[in-house]
């Protein structure tokens, strides 16, 4: 059976969303409906913490591009964290690596998240 578990995280101008386990064909609708609801409220600066990922098929790949064109069109980004072994290699392999911006970690994809000017930064929120 395939297991995936998916932590969302709030943040003042992007938003985490941690997935670890399998994605794959089985668990993608769930990162999908995660993605969809982020986006439908709004939620255009994502970062996919993938550092925690066991396995990725073809259709894990395939979602996180879409994930990566949805928020490109409504005028964001998808960013991903912790890319390493299998996923790497996936990516490599099917020069996909160059379409999507990675980064070591979390804490360095959080470096590229807007800047809102106005209020206080309130801590995260998780999900």
């Amino acid at each position: 059976m395939t297991k995936l578990s998916i932590q969302v995280t709030h943040y003042r101008t992007c938003v985490v969303v941690s997935v670890a386990g399998d994605l794959d064909k089985i668990s993608t609708p769930q990162l999908d409906q995660a993605f969809t609801d982020l986006l439908a409220d709004g939620h255009v600066h994502l970062i996919a913490d993938v550092s925690e990922l066991e396995f990725c098929d073809s259709t894990g790949v395939w979602l996180l591009l879409s994930g990566l064109r949805r928020t490109y069109e409504a005028g964001g980004w998808l960013r991903l964290a912790g890319v390493r072994g299998f996923l790497q290699r996936l990516l490599e392999l099917t020069r996909l690596s160059d379409a999507f911006p990675t980064d070591a970690t979390v804490d360095d994809s959080l470096r590229h998240a807007p800047v809102r000017r106005s209020g206080p930064t309130p801590p995260p929120t998780v999900a």
